[in-house]
């Protein structure tokens, strides 16, 4: 049993790791395979600007600011804008998580990135400590070597088709020229580009070649151009050059343009240079998607200015121009013609004054023999789809053993606690708030049910569940704190820190109140203990980890305790009221600041504690003949406001006197003045009652209303009433 537990928390352990880092990027990943996603030119070309050039700018900063530190320099003044440049790193990754997941062949990828980026972010956060520069240094390096990997891995398998390389370009020329000429450029592009795919290399290699060559069309156009607007009406296309056979530009209503085109052509058998296919090649290119019998063209034809033939044999030497005050003289130099040379053939037709048509021809042949053409990218085999799905099996296996063996990993379920019963007097039970059962416990000692709460007092969530027992025949009693599971958290012996000279230190609890005192977002517990022989009375403070933080020592019984801010000073006050049996068994009520509630209460007789510091202590006055003798006491039963009179707040307080006998006051909102006092009928045939019997032998005269009205009162340890 214990190695099965031990597997399923490994299992836990392990699906936790992996969602909480890697679910991301595995479904980033499988969406850019199930998409059979293009890993076109843009997505290179800005995994290349951000991961590369903008990446090295942040991290160069970084190294700098790193290097400031080390030679000891003050690290706040830099610190904020490294915290900067970190995010900005985080930011260039997240932008590009897609890219990133559409190139790797890593299914983690995107997750080691940015564990990394936290990483480096937490260090940071130590301020630049030496201790911390080389752990930053050895981050940043390995951060540094990660995604030049994957740009170098993204280049080499990325493959490029011709259109690629036509659009590129086309997007090129058309910058340079935006705004400064009317030019009307356009693009014609067959699927058959598609099958023309090269490496990045390569691809970069025609783009420059056709970028020059548009360039030079539209320089050859705009020079037409400046021609047409020296003198109107004049006209190149009146010499008589001929035209080579089939090279006609008629038709066009525009005069301004350049056209760019890919096509495909069938070849010629026999032609120069290029060799008709054996049967066995023929069958080779079949299998491998190609059609044996075609050529691809590349045909960049404008309404220009036009060539002569001694400039059309002068056209591939590189600084030559003819005819454009601005040109650049990079047409096809003689390195880009041999290039073209062992992929096909070029030709150049152009008349003056009507314009020209360049035509570069791919044999695909030669293009796979030259590697040009590179195999097509391999497809998403089912052997991956196997394995995702035996992953996702496995998972699935797992998390129904933990949702069977583990009832609180069912997260569709609420299993906070709400309410705790007693089932004896000596065993709980814990149940949710639909009443399903939780857990139950049982305890050696006696349980009241003001001593059964329940509450979140750490601030997370979930509720804790407090358990105060009654005292033992030679033990003292105990608060238990259980979390929602029903695991110990934390215990805490009753009666800590007793020090009175009395025959027993044995309490058990009364009273269990849970409260945010200061209003810090995590509550206080405020318990309440009664001595066995009922001298003296405990209230303890705990924060919420069950550590103590002041005791107040009573003098006698405490019938109740509640927490209100009496004075409306924003600070909440613990009200008690009871009896104390050094002030003649008399009745009291108290009001400590949770803030300074330690001590013991009047009259302040033992000498190895300190005095109390109460806001407000008043004794009124017991009975006569009754207080003090033969075990009768009077005790402060009820308290609570009783509204506005006169201006000004007034509360109620019951005063129960034994043997039956009950008194009412009325105090104003300092509590330190009794504006009445108040005997019920019931309470008047009590009187009576105990006149028959003698234990009293006076009326309730005026005269002893009178008297009940004197109380005592003491604040901050002195007695000042």
């Amino acid at each position: 049993m214990i190695l099965i537990w031990a597997s399923l928390g490994l299992l836990f352990i392990v699906c936790f790791y992996l969602l909480r880092f890697h679910v991301s990027s595995v479904l980033i990943y499988l969406s850019a395979r199930f998409e059979k996603r293009t890993k076109g030119v843009e997505v290179l070309h800005s995994l290349r600007q951000n991961l590369v050039h903008e990446r090295k700018k942040k991290i160069a900063g970084l190294e700098m600011i790193l290097s400031s530190w080390e030679r000891g320099e003050e690290v706040q003044p830099r610190y904020e804008y490294y915290q900067e440049l970190v995010e900005q790193l985080k930011e260039l990754v997240q932008n590009e998580r897609r890219n990133l997941m559409a190139v790797t062949t890593d299914v983690f990828l995107w997750a080691r990135l940015w564990r990394l980026l936290i990483r480096i972010d937490k260090m940071s956060r130590a301020k630049g400590e030496r201790s911390n520069v080389v752990g930053l240094r050895r981050d940043l390096a390995k951060f540094r070597e990660l995604l030049d990997e994957i740009v170098e891995d993204a280049t080499e398998r990325f493959s490029f088709s011709l259109n690629d390389a036509v659009r590129e370009s086309l997007k090129t020329v058309s910058i340079e020229k935006s705004g400064s000429s009317d030019i009307k450029i356009e693009e014609s592009l067959d699927d058959v580009g598609d099958t023309i795919r090269f490496s990045y290399s390569k691809f970069k290699e025609w783009q420059r070649l056709l970028t020059n060559l548009i360039r030079n069309a539209v320089e050859a156009v705009e020079a037409e151009q400046r021609a047409e607007g020296v003198a109107e009406g004049f006209s190149l296309r009146g010499e008589e050059e001929p035209v080579a056979a089939g090279f006609s530009l008629r038709g066009r209503e525009e005069s301004l343009w350049v056209r760019v085109s890919t096509k495909e052509s069938k070849k010629e058998s026999g032609r120069a240079g290029v060799p008709d296919l054996r049967e066995d090649e023929f069958s080779e290119s079949r299998r491998q998607g190609f059609q044996p019998c075609t050529e691809v063209a590349v045909v960049i034809e404008d309404s220009g200015i036009g060539m002569d033939e001694i400039t059309r044999s002068s056209f591939f030497k590189k600084g030559y121009t003819s005819g454009k005050e601005h040109g650049l003289g990079l047409g096809v130099t003689e390195e880009c013609v041999e290039m073209i040379g062992r992929y096909g053939s070029w030709q150049i037709e152009s008349r003056k004054g009507v314009g020209t048509r360049i035509t570069i021809s791919i044999d695909q042949d030669k293009a796979r023999k030259g590697e040009l053409i590179l195999p097509e990218a391999k497809p998403f085999y089912r052997t991956k789809v196997a394995f995702g799905l035996y992953f996702f099996g496995l998972v699935l296996v797992g998390l129904a053993l933990l949702f069977a063996f583990d009832k609180y990993s069912r997260f569709w379920m609420d299993w906070n606690p709400a309410m705790v019963k007693l089932v004896d007097e000596n065993t709980i039970v814990v149940e949710a708030r639909d009443g399903r059962f939780l857990w139950d416990k049982s305890f050696a000692r006696n349980i009241r049910d003001s001593c059964l709460v329940v509450a979140d007092i750490d601030g997370d969530g979930r509720n804790e569940v407090l358990i105060g027992t009654d005292s033992g025949p030679k033990e003292t009693g105990d608060l238990f704190c259980f979390t929602f599971r029903g695991k110990g958290l934390w215990r805490l012996a009753l009666g800590a820190d007793h020090v009175f000279q009395v025959p027993s230190n044995r309490y058990k609890c009364w009273r269990i109140i849970v409260r945010d005192l200061d209003s810090d977002g995590e509550a206080e517990i405020l318990v309440e203990a009664d001595n066995t022989p009922w001298f003296p009375h405990q209230i303890a403070l705990l924060d919420s980890q069950g550590r103590l933080r002041s005791t107040y020592w009573h003098s006698g019984a405490v019938s109740f305790l509640v927490c209100e801010d009496l004075d409306d000073d924003g600070v909440e006050d613990i009200i008690f009221g009871g009896v104390n049996n050094r002030l003649e068994y008399s009745a009291v009520l108290g009001v400590l600041d949770h803030r300074k509630a330690w001590g013991q209460s009047p009259p302040y007789r033992d000498t190895s504690m300190a005095k109390a510091k109460e806001k407000i202590y008043v004794k009124f006055p017991f009975v006569k003949e009754l207080g003090g003798e033969n075990d009768r006491y009077s005790t402060v039963k009820a308290f609570m406001y009783a509204g506005s009179q006169d201006g000004s707040d007034v509360y109620h307080l019951t005063i129960a006197d034994d043997p039956g006998f009950q008194r009412e006051y009325h105090l104003d909102e300092g509590l330190t003045h009794v504006k009445d006092v108040v005997v019920h009928p019931n309470y008047r045939f009590a009187w009576e009652r105990m006149k028959r019997e003698g234990m009293v032998d006076y009326d309730l005269s005026p005269e002893v209303f009178e008297s009940w009205k004197e109380i005592e009162v003491w604040k901050n340890g002195v007695k000042v009433k």
